[in-house]
């Protein structure tokens, strides 16, 4: 009885000293959490990058169905702005090259105010600073940006520059009357002699290109819009003058509504893409966390046998 006595207490110590080992050996712990909370880690992660997945699947399929409403609004403003610029190669050149440093110019960059839409802003945003380093360092140039994503992309280097900043420009579907009412507005806020505009020209849903235009102001072709108004009568120069200015007006506010049109189509083309770029790398993402998270799990649960396997061996030899 003794003998048995006694050997049921070393098992008893033998069992008690195994289930405080792992307490005991504080590296072996150690690495077992680590490993535990690595996988609840790597699952955690996995769930993220699905939940966005899902996100930006959904936001590639709207910018897809957004894509062929913009592109017939785009394609039906075209005709107009082509003819605008057949009206304006119609008034006489000027007589003489002005320098650059003596013109004011107003830069007008048509950029988006949301973003996941690739590199449209940036790349309008770097064209007008190429531009404006290509000129003189004037306080004559300024900037009148057209989406809330132009400012941060700009205002770093040529805050002081900026005049005018229109958001909410994409809030309702563009129509003429928007552009009229922007236009007025550049003529308005600053007296330049000459408008800049800059926007990304729709090429197809994957191509797009940054591309200028420049229109000069009613003041500085006042002598040249009097002789192309020579072709028409008018009942006064009062009244040749007024119809003039207002011809130039209507000239920008068509551009801007155009160009605008454009830039908007393009940026929903570069969503769509950006949206499917950033899908496929979730989907990447997700199988590489899968793998890593099955050999975690593989990891604990070798950990864990050999533990077990060890501790019977023990016990078989006690």
């Amino acid at each position: 009885f003794f003998f048995a006595s006694s050997k049921m207490l070393g098992r008893a110590s033998f069992a008690t000293a195994l289930r405080t080992a792992p307490a005991q050996r504080l590296p072996r712990a150690v690495v077992a959490g680590e490993r535990n909370v690595s996988v609840k880690q790597l699952r955690l992660r996995l769930a993220a990058v699905t939940s966005i997945q899902r996100i930006t699947k959904t936001m590639k399929m709207v910018a897809a169905a957004k894509l062929k409403g913009f592109q017939t609004r785009m394609i039906a403003a075209r005709p107009l702005g082509e003819q605008i610029n057949f009206l304006v190669s119609q008034i006489p050149p000027p007589a003489e090259e002005v320098e650059k440093k003596e013109i004011a110019h107003l830069f007008v960059p048509i950029t988006s105010d949301r973003g996941l839409c690739g590199g449209v802003n940036n790349a309008v945003a770097k064209a007008v600073r190429l531009q404006l380093a290509e000129m003189p360092d004037t306080a004559e140039n300024k900037i009148a940006i057209i989406g809330s994503k132009g400012e941060a992309l700009l205002k770093r280097m040529h805050g002081e520059k900026i005049v005018r900043v229109i958001a909410d420009a994409y809030a309702k579907p563009t129509s003429f009357a928007l552009a009229s009412e922007i236009a007025e507005e550049l003529l308005t806020c600053s007296k330049t002699d000459k408008t800049v505009i800059v926007y990304n020209k729709f090429l197809s849903a994957i191509a797009y290109e940054t591309m200028t235009e420049e229109i000069e102001s009613p003041d500085a072709m006042e002598d040249r819009l009097a002789q192309f108004g020579e072709k028409y009568e008018f009942d006064d120069e009062f009244t040749e003058s007024l119809h003039m200015q207002d011809m130039m007006q209507f000239a920008l506010a068509s551009k801007l509504y155009s160009r605008i049109l454009e830039g908007a189509t393009s940026e929903v083309s570069a969503r769509m893409q950006a949206m499917e770029n950033a899908t496929k790398n979730c989907g990447d993402m997700m199988s590489k966390l899968t793998v890593k998270m099955n050999k975690a799990r593989q990891a604990v649960i070798t950990q864990e046998l050999s533990e077990i396997v060890s501790g019977a061996a023990c016990a078989a030899e006690g």
